[in-house]
């Protein structure tokens, strides 16, 4: 199967493409009991969208919001299970790496999962695990500063 990736940028989704690709990696908190519905109003009101598409499917999308000086908060990256480990999800936070990199402050949430850890590390994304009382791990990158 031909699996050439398009990049695109801007939020025209449809509602269906969004809950269809949410869905498969299982992100059902943004699907379930209603909350389908309020997907795409969430998409359209990012300051950032960014898509990877086969065809006419909806493969990958990242998305964020940013003032545009101090701060990049990347709220969703996503790539559908079958397009996995290919590079789309690196090509899309790199997108938005890329769009901001002149904003001091780049911020994100994710799971404690060890590969997920280690994508962001990669990317130059440090991780202020020591916070003890609530395990969730904190991604940050700041420009001209090295946190230790």
């Amino acid at each position: 199967m031909d699996k050439h990736i398009d990049i695109r940028l801007g939020p025209e989704i449809s509602a269906d493409q969004l809950v269809t690709l949410y869905n498969a990696v299982g992100w059902f908190a943004y699907t379930r009991d209603g909350r389908s519905a309020h997907l795409p109003t969430a998409i359209r009101n990012s300051t950032y969208v960014v898509t990877a598409w086969h065809a006419d499917q909806l493969v990958g999308l990242a998305r964020g919001l940013s003032d545009d000086v101090s701060i990049f908060y990347l709220q969703d990256i996503l790539v559908h299970p079958d397009y996995q480990r290919t590079g789309i999800g690196r090509s899309l936070l790199q997108n938005c790496l890329d769009r901001f990199h002149h904003v001091r402050t780049k911020l994100l949430l994710t799971d404690d999962d060890e590969k997920q850890k280690a994508f962001y590390r990669s990317l130059g994304f440090t991780n202020t695990s020591s916070l003890r009382k609530i395990r969730i791990n904190t991604f940050v990158q700041m420009n001209s500063i090295t946190l230790e």
